[in-house]
């Protein structure tokens, strides 16, 4: 039987070990057998078998059979059809829990919300952290987000297509940027009049000399996200906290009135 990485794989993600993608498959080969000839079968001892069998049938991934006269059980994989049945079942039901969870949104909102002297502060690591971070700035829903950065810095550190993509799902859902930018001859090549407008985004010009931006910082809502692109170290945090991100906003209010308006 040919099993590929991508089968494995996929049965990994229904939330199966190791031990007991190795049972199911080795059931799946031979039809349906013992604890102990489906434990050979798989590589594993006969207890670790066993003991992985019956998480599978608790899970509903083999059904277990007796023989008249025979003390032996028999387990056989459920077929293909089942599991898709479960799949779609499950995702009904996290359809009904997402429907539930929008109605107690409020309730929620109004019993958990931080309060303002205790700020929150997530830290996520490397490359997916820092495209964790960015995506943070779609979630909520804005008019505007308010940033500090640097076309070089963005370049270095993502990806073009991830980018280009980002820009479109800002667009997509109406909001618009300011930014205050060195002025390199990357960035005024890049971020055209033309652009700027299609993409929803406004910017204003700094002096590279004077201001060297080395880290994203993004102003949104009640938080403040800043992303570290240096290659090999990215990270990001986010800052929840309406103090915080209101002396940010103050600080780049401040800055755009000085920095020079984009041509």
């Amino acid at each position: 039987m040919n099993i590929t990485a991508e089968l494995k794989h996929f049965l990994g993600q229904l939330e199966l070990n190791d031990a007991e993608i190795a049972s199911y498959l080795a059931a799946l080969e031979l039809g349906s057998g013992s604890a102990s000839s489906i434990a050979k079968a798989a590589g594993l001892n006969r207890i670790t078998g066993y003991e992985a069998l019956k998480r599978l049938s608790s899970k509903g991934f083999v059904r277990i059979r007796a023989k008249k006269n025979d003390r032996t059980r028999y387990f056989v994989p459920v077929e293909y059809s089942d599991i898709v049945a479960k799949l779609k079942s499950k995702q009904e039901q996290i359809a009904e829990t997402i429907k539930k969870a929008e109605l107690l949104k409020n309730e929620f909102e109004a019993n958990f919300s931080s309060a303002e002297d205790k700020p929150v502060v997530l830290f996520y690591e490397g490359k997916e952290g820092v495209r964790e971070v960015l995506d943070d700035t779609l979630k909520s829903k804005l008019n505007e987000i308010l940033s500090f950065a640097s076309i070089e810095s963005l370049e270095s550190g993502f990806e073009k297509k991830f980018l280009e993509d980002y820009w479109k799902r800002r667009v997509a859902l109406g909001i618009s940027t300011r930014g205050i930018v060195p002025r390199t001859e990357t960035a005024v090549k890049n971020f055209s009049t033309e652009r700027n407008r299609t993409e929803l985004r406004t910017l204003r010009f700094v002096s590279p000399e004077l201001y060297r931006f080395k880290n994203e910082i993004d102003i949104y809502g009640d938080r403040v996200g800043i992303m570290s692109l240096t290659k090999g170290k990215e990270h990001g945090v986010i800052i929840k906290s309406a103090s915080v991100a209101d002396s940010m906003k103050a600080i780049f209010e401040t800055l755009w009135e000085l920095s020079e308006v984009s041509k």
